[in-house]
């Protein structure tokens, strides 16, 4: 029996090439795009879930109130691990502390005096404790890191590290030099850590080391670094909450209390880091769960458009199976059988889409995993969550665009359908099938919409002036040695034509870092109830980077004692104008600092744009100073470079050069947001694909069922034109209707996406009406190519059609 369904279902296929193929197309790109979205959701919801005691694993968060506000940091203070560990009773089952830097400078120390090789680090180096692979689960391989990183000075290497320090050799044993100040040795190889892990580290040094490597004080309170975070593991079934409030009231009696901030903690479940953009993780990258539902749904969506096509062709070509059907009616066919057949040709349909979309899918990913940045394999065999959802979406799909064409075709009346007296606008109902092409473009056009406004975010980026001029700036991280090396770096570097301006700063105006700092104003007793963000620059910094003076003046090389703040601090501080700030005192660290303010400058942005600008003072710290910023003459952009480099190689021979173009820094602020709005124009566009091989199928068939009508009109003076149109009135009123349907809920996607950033674009009427205007070209060029084809057809042989 299931043999005679699927071997008439294939004859039946092959008789029907042209619907047969738009179908299959149309399923095989929806059930590709929906794979390639699986396959990204199930990679990103992995992150860190296959550690034996995830649910159990909390990462210590701080969070300070301010009067104004909050402060949310994924760090602690570096005295709190020790004394947790000195207090039992706070039901603690283990805890580790890491404090990670990105990137260093690795020197290889040879045998015999030889000469060090030196390497440029680009990945994650953490001070660890032995405690880190109790709490994780990574592979230690042959040989246990743990007495490794239990004594200081040593370091453990990741794999593809080793292969690199150390080619054809063992790395157990061999010395490396970081940052050219510790001398670490090699105690263990591990594995390298998997990609789907919010701890990329491609190497783990003992913590020990880290008092001989920092000139922070370690036993102070009042450092607070991202950096530097504490995990630890619960006991089964105890309270993440009431475990935080037991800790935020244990360390309040170690802290000096602060009028102005309150100090709390919070637990963060290690299922969260991946998820959580407020506090971040060591791979510097989230994704938000909104985002992760938002690609399901589009998944959802393109099967959808693809299954809306199915019902709508299928329901149009049911007039031409009418015989068929009655005949089989006739001799015995009960309606049970019949949609078991159509069912059957649904299924054998939605299996070769399936097959396609397979091939398809392993050739796009190496593409999709260039765009996302990602390491995501494709395997169905080794993947058994990828082959059941593969059945299940083939077994869906098959019932929702099958079922209703298998119920309408099953029900025709024997006598009608012998007898031809049925037609396209009686099978399956004309208002079932327009609602069907609405609910198609609509999705079309939200998706179009979205684009369009996520693009228009983007460059509002781009464009959006920062407050300072970020163009043909290269930076350069500088090494940790003494400013005594710095100041005659930057004097050489002046001296050559191709290199405009030099600054040393502690970081550019606009950074992913930020020291925050309390302080008294006017000769207050107390600190005022805000905190200022540090910007310890030079002299050249605010000329470098066309900083504005809104009053007073900048600080000279013979200046102490001054500082600059720009406009937000003003304001915040009460000043009605910029010129009443100056002359004014601010006490810095509790007094421990006297300084007055001689100018204020205009606000400039020092984070993203999806973050506010801070209250901001600006002075001179040679000992803060981690980045030479260089303003170079484009038209000699390579000499620039080289003179850079060689003046570097001079002043720090034993470390790597390497630099950045600012502006290309400042551009990966916004990566995540450039990757979604890459992935929504590519499934925007195969949405409308596929909704308008929908519309083909149905515009072709109508020609073929009204051929007769098609040659009458054309003997009776019709024009091309004329022609086209009959086919095109009604489709064009329901991409219109669509429209109207699709704009309010764009507009709340869009809204909900947009509030995420602090500066945003206003949401304007334009981008509406381009996605109303070109959905509605495509699907007229579409119709019309077929409309024309019919119109352009000879009457005579219209005529002749039986």
């Amino acid at each position: 029996m299931l043999r005679n369904y699927f071997l008439t279902a294939f004859r039946s296929l092959l008789r029907n090439k042209s619907y047969s193929f738009l179908n299959i197309a149309g399923l095989a790109l929806g059930i590709t795009c929906s794979v390639l979205l699986f396959l990204v959701i199930k990679y990103e919801l992995s992150y860190d879930t296959f550690h034996s005691k995830a649910d159990r694993i909390y990462r210590v968060d701080t969070r300070m109130a301010f009067a104004d506000g909050a402060d949310q940091n994924p760090g602690t203070r570096f005295p709190i691990p020790r004394l947790l560990r000195s207090n039992s009773n706070l039901g603690m089952e283990k805890i580790t502390q890491l404090y990670v830097e990105e990137g260093a400078q690795i020197n290889i120390l040879g045998d015999n005096g030889a000469a060090p090789r030196r390497f440029l680090e680009e990945g994650n180096i953490a001070f660890a404790e032995p405690e880190f692979f109790d709490l994780f689960d990574f592979e230690t391989g042959t040989t246990d890191p743990r007495p490794g990183l239990a004594e200081p000075n040593n370091v453990v290497l990741t794999q593809s590290i080793a292969d690199k320090y150390f080619p054809g050799e063992g790395a157990v044993g061999k010395l490396i030099k970081f940052n050219n100040n510790l001398t670490l040795k090699v105690t263990a190889v591990v594995p390298d850590f998997p990609p789907n892990t919010d701890f990329p580290f491609a190497m783990l040094i003992s913590f020990s080391s880290f008092k001989n490597y920092t000139t922070l004080d370690l036993t102070n309170f009042n450092t607070l670094s991202s950096n530097q975070q504490l995990y630890v593991l619960l006991p089964e079934g105890v309270s993440p909450e009431a475990k935080a409030e037991d800790l935020t009231r244990f360390l309040a009696r170690h802290q000096k209390k602060d009028r102005l901030v309150t100090e709390t903690y919070t637990l963060q479940p290690l299922s969260d880091l991946h998820f959580n953009a407020d506090y971040g993780n060591y791979g510097n990258r989230t994704i938000s769960r909104e985002i992760i539902w938002s690609m399901a749904l589009i998944g959802i969506f393109l099967v959808l458009v693809a299954c809306i096509n199915f019902v709508n062709l299928a329901t149009a070509q049911a007039v031409k199976r009418a015989k068929e059907v009655g005949v089989r009616k006739v001799l015995g066919s009960s309606k049970s059988q019949l949609m078991l057949q159509f069912i059957g040709e649904t299924l054998l349909i939605t299996l070769l889409a399936t097959f396609i979309s397979i091939i398809l899918a392993e050739l796009a990913l190496p593409y999709l995993n260039d765009l996302l940045e990602l390491k995501i394999t494709f395997s169905i065999l080794q993947d058994p969550v990828l082959l059941l959802f593969l059945v299940a979406e083939v077994l869906l799909v098959t019932l929702f665009a099958g079922l209703y064409p298998a119920m309408i075709l099953s029900r025709f009346q024997p006598i009608a359908a012998l007898k031809s007296r049925l037609n396209t606008q009686q099978v399956g109902g004309l208002p079932i099938r327009q609602g069907l092409v609405v609910l198609q473009f609509t999705i079309c056009q939200v998706l179009i919409i979205c684009t369009i406004l996520v693009n228009e975010q983007m460059d509002y980026f781009r464009s959006k002036s920062l407050g300072f001029n970020k163009d043909a700036v290269v930076t350069v991280q500088l090494p940790n040695q003494a400013a005594s090396k710095m100041m005659p770096l930057r004097e050489e570097l002046l001296r050559d034509p191709a290199i405009r301006n030099v600054s040393l700063a502690a970081a550019p105006p606009s950074a992913q870092m930020t020291w925050g700092s309390n302080f008294a104003f006017d000769n207050a007793s107390e600190d005022v109830n805000f905190q200022s963000n540090m910007k310890y620059a030079d002299e050249n910094y605010l000329d470098l980077y066309n900083i504005k003076l809104a009053a007073g003046r900048a600080y000279t090389r013979s200046d102490s004692a001054v500082v600059l703040i720009n406009e937000t601090m003003r304001r915040k501080l009460g000043l009605k104008t910029a010129a009443d700030a100056v002359g004014k005192s601010l006490s810095l660290w509790g007094g421990g600092l006297k300084t007055t303010v001689i100018g204020v400058v205009e606000d400039f942005h020092q984070n993203p744009l999806q973050q506010p600008i801070d209250p901001t003072i600006i002075m001179t710290s040679p000992e803060q100073y981690m980045f030479l910023s260089a303003k170079i003459d484009l038209s000699h952009k390579q000499e620039a470079i080289n003179q850079l480099e060689k003046v570097w190689n001079m002043a720090y021979p034993d470390d790597v050069f390497s630099y950045e173009f600012l502006d290309q820094t400042i551009a990966d602020f916004y990566k995540d947001e450039a990757r979604q709005s890459k992935l929504f124009q590519v499934f925007s566009f195969i949405a409308i694909f596929i909704g308008c091989l929908g519309l083909y199928g149905l515009v072709a068939f109508m020609a073929a069922q009204r051929t007769k009508e098609v040659g009458i009109r054309k003997v009776m003076g019709a024009s091309i034109f004329n022609i086209t149109v009959l086919f095109s009135k009604e489709f064009v009123k329901l991409v219109l209707i669509a429209f109207v349907v699709a704009a309010p809920i764009a507009y709340y996607i869009i809204s909900l996406w947009l509030e995420d950033f602090t500066y945003r674009i206003h949401i304007d009427y334009w981008p509406f009406i381009l996605a109303g205007v070109a959905t509605l070209l495509i699907a007229l060029i579409t119709m019309s190519t077929k409309a024309i084809q019919a119109a352009i057809a000879n009457p005579v042989a219209s005529l002749k059609t039986e």
